[in-house]
Parts: C-alpha cells; structure tokens; sequence
C-alpha cells in the first residue's frame, strides 16, 4: 500500500470513535490513549489532534521527529510550521491523502480533517474529520466521513479552506 491509502486506511479505521461530553475525553479508552500519544488533552478541540495521531502512523525516525514538532492541537498553527519547516509539501490544491485546514472566518480558529476523494466536476471532496458532527461545522464530537465543498466564496462566519499538507517530502 502506498502512504496515502495507509492514511486513509488509518483514518477510516477511527469512523465512529465518540468523544465524551466537553472534550472530557473519549468512550473508547484504546482510542484515549493513542489520542494523549499525539498530544490531546482535557478540555482540548481535537480534530488537529486525531489527524497528527493518524499521521505519526505513517513515518518513524526524522519524519516521524518533523511530524511531532510541527503538528499540534491548532490547524492554522500546524499549517504555518509545516509550511516553514518546508519538509512536507503544502498547497492549494485538495488531493487524496492531503490534511485540508479550514479557518473560521479570517481568525486564528480552525478545523483539519483527510482528504478521501475530489470530484472537481462537482466542486465537492469528501473527508474524514475528529471532532465533527452531522451539521459538519468544527464543533463536534466523533470522527466521521464528510463531503465538503472545494471552492466557494469567502465566508467570515464559516470554514475556509486555508491550505492542504500533503504526506509526501517538500522537493
């Protein structure tokens, strides 16, 4: 398999994981535990978190050391840092197997989910979000699969897709 069907292999392993009510934690302990691996505490959003766990699966030694410093518990914060580590490549551009970040409006607050698939026909992507619900805003409380819209006028009270990390070396 290749790295981006093991992300989405690993990724899609988690459908249906569910948090406990206030980011208090979450019913599957198994899922917890490699949840506070990657850096998830208490009270802490965790879409940014689930999609560093998943992609601390991919990659051991020095990429494994890149993905540990540069992905944390903020989407925009992971992008910027991935961005200028410049180990993995970023874009504009939604593939499968790429982290999509999305910013609430124009501030620091985002959300972070896996590309699965484009339709560019159909302006659409589907993804697979932590902290998510079935209204698809980046409040939520389970990991599900989700369409998504590519393109679309900027919304200063929704989710705009700020960039897409791409699990492949910068060349």
């Amino acid at each position: 398999m290749t790295i981006v069907e093991n992300f989405i292999a690993y990724a899609s392993w988690y459908i249906g994981q569910k948090e406990k009510p206030g980011n208090s934690g979450f019913y599957d302990a198994a899922f917890e535990k490699e949840m506070i691996k990657a850096g998830w505490r208490v009270k802490d959003p965790w879409c940014a978190t689930f999609i560093k766990m998943v992609f601390r699966k991919l990659f051991t030694g020095e990429l494994l050391d890149a993905v540990n410093l540069q992905f944390n518990a903020s989407a925009k914060q992971t992008f910027d840092r991935v961005k200028k580590a410049g180990v993995f490549a970023t874009g504009t551009v939604p593939e499968p197997g790429a982290i999509v970040i999305w910013l609430h409006g124009n501030g620091p607050a985002g959300h972070e989910g896996m590309v699965v698939s484009v339709n560019f026909k159909t302006n659409t992507m589907t993804t697979i979000e932590g902290n998510t619900n079935d209204a698809g805003n980046r409040e939520g409380e389970v990991v599900a699969k989700k369409p998504r819209t590519i393109t679309r006028p900027f919304n200063p009270k929704g989710l705009n897709v700020y960039g897409y990390i791409y699990p492949r070396l910068l060349k």
